[in-house]
């Protein structure tokens, strides 16, 4: 699994929290990174990387502490619903990247066939004088 993946499993399993926290609904235990890594199973992480993924949320504004448990913030929703996550992210870079790799490879081309249409007038006008 990705890094954007856990990131974007996260971010919503915080989204999850504070739907049932909206709803009135009570929570057993503290949202740490700790229960969010034991409840998420396909994540597999050790600690350093959950601390790690923390880190990062926390410094991107996407999540805060309160009372040592973590809670998504308004951007971290804004984040993982209109934007759709890290991701989408990631998909629309590489995206980008292929397209900047095919225009420049057209260019390329572009670039053989307008040295070959010099070329021939050159040797049209030469013909011409001849």
């Amino acid at each position: 699994m990705t890094r954007e993946k856990k990131l974007d499993d996260i971010l919503l399993f915080l989204l999850a929290i504070d739907l049932k926290e909206l709803k009135n609904e009570t929570i057993s235990k503290p949202i740490t990174i700790d229960f969010i890594g034991e409840t998420l199973d396909d994540l597999e992480m050790l600690d350093w990387e959950l601390k790690s993924l923390k880190d990062e949320l926390l410094n991107e504004g996407l999540v805060n502490k309160q009372n040592k448990e973590l809670r998504i913030t308004q951007k971290g929703k804004k984040f993982i619903t209109r934007e759709r996550g890290f991701k989408h992210i990631e998909k629309v870079n590489s995206l980008d990247l292929a397209i900047k790799e095919k225009t420049f490879e057209q260019f390329k081309y572009h670039k053989i066939a307008f040295w070959i249409s010099i070329i021939a007038l050159i040797i049209s006008i030469i013909s011409l004088f001849r």
